[in-house]
């Protein structure tokens, strides 16, 4: 209701009281005057101090006593001391705020048993027992206290009449006292209907301007802006002077005029709450604002509160999404594993076209999936229970899995191996919401892996089978080039040196001809013995590996230049054939490899064993390997890269290993073998 509305009810309701107080004390035209002076004063909107101290002093001096208002504070817990010009001020302060109670005093009495109260002698009586003092200091010997009321009952407080002998009131006085309660009430409602108008429009005038959306008053009949807040003038630019007296569509402020139509429609309908709607600003931007309407009464008029949010964030973060959500679908589609994600309860919430071609079928239900769904762990062969599924497991415990696989079948009854990967979705909080399953059918490549190892298998094999009847032919062409070639050249140099003995009637050049076909068949003949030690050394047949190694050892120092150091133990059990095979050519191909590649003046073979393994260590102090092609020897690349696999290879075959350990202050070969259980 408006403050005019207002106004105007309690003037006519001020008039009736005048009438009926005349009516009741008409002879008394001074009291009429100031009955009519409280009336003036309530009707302008006097101070309500001001209008009571009136009323009080109407009281005192139409009836020569002292009288006073008590009102209740905010709470109604506690009486406040509001008029009274005569009141004694040692009183006034003895009673300027005191509990509203039975017990406390003629007051408190009043408004608690709302019944006027009298108390004749207030020298004695018990409820002043508290006030003693001030009334004695104040010369108070009676007090009447009556209580006055709103018109919904409530009271408001008390109307209280001191007098200096102790005494009742007359008839006279008590009805003047009726008169100026009812005076009171009348100033105190107004005054407290007033004041909370003024808050309500205060708290309302605060919302409205200070609110964080927009907001606009507008007259319904015209549409034309009364009022707008701060936060519409900053949204769409129009200054409250621009836009006071104008009309939306007037400022163009509907990027759709027919938006407004469809507004109004609802706001008749009592709907018009959160409705999208296309706005612009005074530069031409475009907005997406959430507006609802309500019809309001301001000053008798009808109006229509607008209040308007701006979502256009909002509506560009949604956009994104959905893009986002339709890149989301093409990349899930696009993906050649299956993928899913799963709620609490393991259902299915998403899923891609893999994932279908996966499993044969789709089932949406968590319990029931992993009820019907048959699978076996691929490296035991244990069937997979449902609670040990990786979704549940995400779910249910948070655990990460990555890459599990599984041997399945299909819901169409297909045979298969996967890959299964699960991680919990987790929101804020780090509350689990729901898990990412990630399969990959890798039957395929579990396929072509086996047939892979098997191929590598034959190979390892042949390869094998290659090396052994490489040692063979070695060991064939050593003999061969023994027992004939070295034996034929040795045959040579006898009918040479006889026809040397026998050869007096030789001239001096044929004489040195025959001398120099000597030397040749000798070199030869060594030759030919060394190529034979090294195909296939007969140490290593006869007397084991460690005098074939000194052999090879003193035999390349020789040749090369290169000082070996040998630590090598006094004695080794006998090894398998092979065994010292695979061992001798290892050091002959890393002391072939330090000749031309170390640079180095020195070498070193240590020979260690224990019950377990023989490890076998052929050093240098050269310029040492680069690391890049220390990683492509085991594919053959590089300088030494022929070599080094066949050492590996050789070494493999016995179930052994080669490392390489190089720097820039030389490099050291190692390779350990197992030994046979019957030398162990």
């Amino acid at each position: 209701m408006s403050r005019e509305r207002a106004n105007g009810g309690r003037k006519a309701e001020l008039a009736a009281v005048s009438i009926h107080s005349r009516s009741e004390i008409r002879a008394n035209p001074g009291l009429d005057r100031g009955e009519r002076r409280v009336l003036e004063l309530i009707a302008t909107g006097a101070p309500l101090p001001a209008v009571l101290d009136t009323l009080c002093a109407l009281i005192d001096q139409e009836s020569g006593l002292i009288s006073s208002v008590y009102l209740f504070d905010r709470d109604r817990n506690r009486l406040m001391f509001a008029a009274g010009p005569h009141v004694p001020q040692p009183f006034v302060a003895a009673t300027r705020s005191f509990a509203a109670t039975p017990t406390g005093g003629a007051c408190g009495a009043a408004v608690s048993s709302r019944e006027p109260v009298i108390v004749v002698d207030a020298t004695s009586s018990p409820l002043c027992a508290q006030l003693r003092d001030a009334i004695r200091v104040s010369g108070i010997a009676a007090l009447w206290s009556t209580p006055f009321f709103a018109t919904d009952g409530a009271v408001l407080g008390t109307f209280a009449v001191f007098e200096s002998e102790p005494r009742s009131p007359s008839d006279t006085e008590q009805k003047l006292v009726a008169r100026a309660t009812h005076l009171a009430s009348i100033a105190v409602e107004r005054h407290q209907t007033e004041e909370a108008l003024r808050e309500s429009e205060g708290r309302f005038s605060t919302a409205f301007y200070a609110g964080p959306a927009c907001m606009s008053i507008s007259r319904a009949t015209d549409g034309r802006f009364l009022y707008v807040n701060d936060r519409f003038v900053s949204v769409f630019g129009y200054s409250h002077a621009e836009t006071i007296g104008r009309t939306a569509l007037g400022l163009g402020l509907y990027a759709d005029p027919d938006q407004q139509s469809v507004l109004l429609e609802l706001l008749d309908a009592h709907t018009a709450r959160d409705v999208e709607a296309r706005t612009r600003t005074k530069s031409g931007e475009t907005l997406d604002m959430l507006v609802s309407m309500e019809p309001i009464q301001l000053r008798g008029e009808d109006c229509i509160l607008a209040i308007a949010c701006d979502i256009s964030d909002r509506k560009r973060a949604e956009d994104r999404l959905e893009r986002s959500e339709r890149l989301l679908r093409l990349v899930l589609d696009a993906l050649p594993v299956g993928v899913a994600v799963v709620d609490l309860a393991g259902d299915l919430i998403l899923r891609n076209p893999a994932l279908q071609r996966i499993w044969g079928d789709l089932i949406r239900s968590g319990p029931e999936r992993h009820a019907r769904s048959r699978a076996w762990w691929h490296e035991t062969g244990y069937a997979v229970r449902p609670e040990a599924w990786a979704s549940v497991r995400a779910v249910v415990n948070g655990d990460v899995s990555v890459n599990e696989t599984l041997d399945i079948e299909a819901f169409d009854g297909t045979r298969k191996v996967i890959q299964n990967s699960a991680m919990p979705i987790r929101d804020p909080n780090g509350d689990i919401t729901g898990a990412v399953v990630v399969n990959e059918d890798v039957s395929a490549r579990q396929t072509a892996e086996r047939e892979l190892q098997e191929s590598f298998s034959q190979m390892r094999t042949l390869t094998g089978r290659l090396m052994r009847a490489q040692d063979d032919e070695r060991r064939r062409i050593a003999q061969i080039l023994h027992e004939t070639s070295a034996q034929d050249l040795a045959a040579l140099k006898m009918h040479l040196a006889r026809l040397n003995r026998t050869g007096a009637g030789l001239s001096k050049a044929d004489r040195a001809a025959l001398t120099e076909s000597i030397d040749l068949v000798d070199r030869s003949m060594s030759g030919i013995r060394t190529l034979s030690y090294l195909l296939h050394p007969p140490f290593l047949d006869e007397a084991g590996l460690l005098s074939a190694l000194r052999w090879y050892a003193a035999g390349f120092a020789e040749r090369s230049g290169i000082t070996v150091a040998l630590d090598l133990p006094a004695t080794v059990e006998r090894l398998p054939q092979e065994m010292e095979m695979t061992l001798f050519r290892v050091v002959q191909e890393a002391l072939i490899n330090i000749h031309r590649h170390a640079g180095s003046p020195t070498a070193s073979i240590r020979l260690r064993s224990d019950a377990r393994r023989l490890t076998l260590e052929i050093g240098d102090h050269g310029r040492g390997m680069p690391a890049d092609l220390i990683a492509r020897l085991p594919t053959g690349g590089g300088a030494m890269g022929v070599g080094v696999p066949g050492m590996r290879e050789r070494l493999q075959q016995l179930g052994g290993a080669l490392g390489i350990q190089s720097s820039d202050a030389g490099t050291t070969l190692r390779a350990e073998i197992p030994l046979p259980p019957d030398v162990a």
